[in-house]
């Protein structure tokens, strides 16, 4: 699977609610996973962009939360999961922050867009060649 963008970002733990780095993937298929390292071997979770992701806050819009200790609220970042859930995050800097909450965008539309597809029909049941993509 091909990497889109790969990078550091602070993670709040769903429990605790302790504030950890993690390596963050976007791939290609859309999907955002977090890994303890850049080698992204051991992952913790992945998300499915397209499919689970509500909408995405940033910078002061995630009034609810506080940053990591040295860190700038401007560099927050929210994802709100379809489920209820959401995952809390923060980047070094807004302009950081405002690359990740376009990953959304970036996986569904530039990266990885739709294609049509007219039905297929066999060529024993037509008799005739399979029907290409329009």
């Amino acid at each position: 699977m091909a990497l889109v963008r790969g990078g550091w970002l602070w993670r709040q733990s769903s429990i605790l609610r302790r504030w950890k780095r993690n390596w963050f993937a976007l791939w290609l298929d859309g999907s955002l996973g977090y890994y303890h390292d850049e080698t992204a071997q051991d992952e913790e979770d992945r998300v499915l962009i397209q499919f689970n992701v509500r909408d995405i806050k940033i910078g002061q819009e995630c009034h609810d939360i506080q940053p990591p200790e040295g860190r700038s609220g401007d560099g927050l970042l929210t994802v709100n999961l379809r489920e209820g859930s959401r995952l809390h995050l923060c980047a070094e800097t807004r302009d950081d922050a405002v690359c990740a909450s376009t990953a959304r965008t970036r996986t569904t539309t530039r990266w990885c867009p739709p294609t049509r597809m007219r039905p297929r029909m066999s060529a024993a049941t037509t008799g005739r060649p399979t029907q290409a993509p329009a």
